[in-house]
Parts: C-alpha cells; structure tokens; sequence
C-alpha cells in the first residue's frame, strides 16, 4: 500500500494542534461562514499533519473531529463548479482542485494510521476495519468528484481505490461492520459496502446524468449497497449480465465478459438489487410517493422513476442497450450551440442588422421567404467564428451520435444543451446533448440526440389579435412531422416559450398561425414543442 504524501499542494502551515482536545478547540474557531477560507485552512492543517509524526491513534482520533467539518467545506465548496458548463472557467477549475487535493490530504493522514497497523502499532490495531474503511470512502468521495465535472478518473484514483480493498481483504476487515465510535453519527457499514458504492457510481454512467440525478444516486448507493455481494468466483449464467472488477488493475468495473479470470477479479451479485428496483419501480407506478418508499422526500415524479429505471438499466441490463448497429466511421463535422449561432449557420438572419441596412430585394425575401437571402451568406459567415470542427466516432440509424470534440475547442457547454451539426452545406441538424465525458488528458467526447426532420431557421412572436403592434420577432427553428420515428412537427424556441395552447406568428406566414399543443422536451437552453396550425 502507497502513501501518495508527494502528490499533496504543498504548504508552509504550522500545525495548530497535537492532540484531539486541540483540534476540537481549532475547529470551533474555524470561519465557517467564509467556505473558501475554511476550505483552504482544513487543506492547511491535514497537509501539515501529513507531514508531522503524531501517534496513529491520536492521528485518527484528530481526523475524525475534523471529518464533519471537511464534508461540510467540501460540500459547499463544490456548489462552486457542479452544474456548469465545460470546459471549467479558471475559477471553477481552481475550486474543483482545491477539493481534490483536500480529499487527498485526508486521504493520506487516513493511509499513516492504515500503515501504522501494518507496523504492529497496538493502540491503533481495534480500529482498523475503520480507518480502512475511511480510507475507502475518501478514495470514492475522489472518484465522485470527478463525475461531479463529467470527468474520467485517472488511473492515480483507481489504484488508490482498489488497493484499499484488497488490503481490507487481505486482512480480513471487508466485510466487518464498522461502527462510528468517535462520532457516533454514522450508521454501521463495512469496507465492501463502500468499494461497492464506488464501482456502482462508475457504472451508473455519471457522465449522463443531472446534478440532481446524482444528489439522489448518492443516496440510493448508500441504501443499497448492502444488496450487492461481491463474489471471487464467476457467477452463474442469469439474465443480468456479469459486471466485474479487477483491483490488481488501475481500471473502473467492466463485463465480467471482458475481464480474465484472475484471483483479483471479483464479479458484482445483482440478484438481490435487480429485484430491490423492479419492485421499487412497480411501487411507484401505482402511486406510492418517492417519500413513502424511503428514497427522499425532495424526489418528484416522474422523475424518480425514470432515474431508478435508468439506473436499473445501466446495471441490471448492462450491454444490452445498443440493438442497433453503429457506423465506425470518423466524419468531421462542423458544430455550434445555441439557438443563435444555429439559426445564423443554417440560414437565420443576423438580428443586429437594421432595417436600414435592407434593400428592395431584401424586404421582399424576408417578407415572402422569412429571410434574407444575402443577409444569411453573411450570418452564415460570422456564426462559423462560433463553430468547431468535431469528429463523428459512431451513430446509430435512430440519430444518436458519439462525438469527439476538438481539443482546441473553446465553446462551453452542458447536459441537455441545443447544438447544431453539420456535415455540409445541404446537411444541417439540430439536436441535444445526452452526455460529456472528459478524459484524463482533457480530450472530449459527447453524445448526441438529433432531434427527427430537417430543421427550418425561422422568425417568430407571439400572435396579436388587437391591432397593436406585438414584440419583436425572435429567433427558432421548425421541423416537420415525420414516420421514422414517429415524430410530430414541432417548434425549437427560447426556453421558458412553451405555453399550452399559445399562438405564434412565424416571420413570412402572417396567415398561419403555430399554436403550441404540447412540450416534447425541455432543454438546458430550448423547449422543443408539438404543434398545429391554424
């Protein structure tokens, strides 16, 4: 077992206490109200107890009064950068390391009592199913943190992590339930339950989900970890495929299909949870609230539902969701986000241009056409500044593309977000982003739902039956109803737009009007609605 001291931020702190007693007294002085502060000073003193030889159980004694106060700065400190859009600005991306190196630093102090066990040391030796454990929940409280970003875990954190367990086995401390006897706060649990935590988070597919969606995984895992049973021997043949880790390899959890079998290899018993969500499924489709099945009171439907039922299939249903087959082809392709820059590519007009700027030629084009079709070869111009040149990796005959984006890539973006691709110039489609995932050397790759049909870039506003002249024309697009797959024709407009049974005036078809009939989808940055036309 490492002790990775070498990978901690160094600091000129003088360690403020020696024993427990004074470090209980340091934190109740700590500027909780000031997170950034209190952040840093918790980084201060654990990277200073690193590096000072202290007795292992006054060590683990002095950790454990700090534990909730570094759970508490983590927690706040993180509401700097989850939910934003990637690439990180400077300042997110300082806050998400200044968490990092924290769970490190205690990581490391966690791993000095871990050794000192390892040495013989008596006092420490009744609680090193804990310390052991801790060090567990600090590795996964790492990996965790990376999916906060859509980030992959390097194979640094993977190793940290495995070899926490196999050390736990090895000593026969994975399956002791471990009580919180300096707290008394946390409930018992065991080394396995936290190794299992942490691999159920991989195999969730974080990269696809909301912040909220991984508030409630978070939660979940810590209620279901205990029906997971890990086993060293391959399982019986079952409807659920094999999922498997091998912790003598710096890697996350696979099909046990793509593993060989080693005396490290231990292979993840689904039974028992697969049953545990089918049944919490059916529950929740007859009506029982999230908050009566134990799941949290804060949990909406549908919501719920559809995440415990993505969840399921991510575990339970592993390798089986792609029925269709994918092209393996690499296509450049030219993308852009953002209902502007889309309109402005595919062919919108260029909004800051006045109606001064307009000829005879123009004013006709745009009454009878919607646009311009001069001012659109110039839009189309200026919106290329704003475009990137992608990689199409595969794509499904259904619209669902994964995409490697270009490393020198600025555009910023998010979960749910509208983008338009295009291959070329009578080629342009409008879809949303399903995932991110950012690889340790800071390569990109995205999947992709293109919405069904052909995008039209239009103008429109609200319809005004008074007289009065209603608000300016704002920019959307419009695709047709098509068969495969049954889609209706629909509206791509400003998000926060959709109101049932609203009217709107399209630019160019003042005798059509587009009444909104229902949401199909509510993005980060559009509402995507079905419609008719009176």
């Amino acid at each position: 077992m490492s002790i990775p001291t070498h990978s901690l931020t160094p600091t000129s702190a003088t360690l403020q206490f020696r024993d427990s007693a004074a470090c209980t007294r340091w934190i109740a002085a700590l500027p909780v109200t000031n997170v950034q502060l209190a952040q840093q000073l918790l980084a201060e003193q654990l990277t200073a107890l690193a590096n000072t030889d202290v007795a292992a159980l006054e060590r683990l004694k002095m950790l454990e009064a700090l534990k909730e106060s570094v759970m508490f700065a983590q927690a706040e400190m993180a509401k700097r950068y989850i939910g934003k859009p990637l690439p990180p600005d400077q300042g997110d991306a300082q806050a998400w390391n200044a968490v990092v190196n924290l769970w490190r630093a205690q990581d490391v102090n966690y791993r000095l009592c871990v050794q000192a066990y390892r040495s013989g040391d008596l006092p420490i030796a009744p609680h090193a199913a804990l310390v052991t454990l801790r060090c567990l929940r600090t590795a996964a409280y790492a990996l965790f943190e990376h999916y906060q970003i859509y980030r992959e875990p390097d194979t640094a954190s993977w190793r940290a992590f495995h070899e926490m367990f196999a050390f736990a086995e090895e000593h026969g401390l994975s399956r002791v339930r471990v009580q919180d006897v300096f707290g008394k706060r946390d409930p018992d649990t065991s080394c396995t339950d936290a190794y299992v935590m942490g691999l159920m988070a991989n195999l969730a597919n974080p990269y696809s989900l909301s912040v909220r969606q991984m508030v409630f995984l978070r939660r979940w895992l810590e209620k279901w970890a205990a029906l997971i049973n890990l086993s060293s021997m391959p399982l019986p043949q079952a409807q659920i495929p094999a999922l498997a880790v091998d912790f003598a390899k710096d890697e996350q959890p696979k099909l046990a299909a793509e593993l060989a079998g080693a005396p490290t290899v231990r292979y993840l018993d689904l039974e028992q949870l697969a049953k545990t969500l089918r049944q919490t499924i059916n529950l929740l489709k007859q009506g029982q609230t999230p908050g009566q099945l134990g799941l949290a009171e804060d949990a909406r439907q549908p919501g719920c539902e559809n995440l415990i039922m993505l969840l399921y299939l991510q575990w339970c249903r592993a390798g089986t969701l792609r029925t269709e087959q994918r092209s393996a082809k690499v296509d450049p392709v030219e993308v852009c986000f953002g209902i502007a820059d889309a309109h402005q590519l595919l062919g919108g007009m260029d909004t800051n241009l006045s109606t001064q700027e307009l000829s005879a030629r123009d004013k006709w084009e745009i009454d009878n056409l919607g646009f311009s079709m001069r001012m659109s070869t110039t839009a189309k111009q200026a919106a290329v500044k704003r475009s990137e040149m992608w990689q199409v990796l595969n794509q499904s005959a259904s619209g669902f593309m994964c995409m490697l984006r270009d490393m020198n890539g600025v555009m910023r973006m998010t979960h749910n977000q509208l983008l338009g691709v295009r291959r070329a110039a009578d080629n342009f489609r409008l879809g949303t982003v399903q995932w991110i995932r950012v690889a340790p050397d800071k390569q990109t790759t995205c999947g992709v739902r293109l919405f069904p049909g052909a995008p039209r870039a239009i103008k429109l506003r609200p319809a005004s039956f008074s007289g009065v002249k209603g608000q300016e024309y704002e920019l959307a697009f419009m695709t047709p109803a098509v068969s495969m797959p049954a889609a209706p024709a629909a509206l791509i407009l400003p998000a926060g737009w959709y109101q049932n049974g609203r009217l709107l005036e399209i630019q160019g078809e003042p005798n059509r009007l587009a009444k909104l009939v229902s949401l199909v989808e509510h993005g980060a940055d559009f509402d995507r609605c079905a419609i008719t036309f009176e």
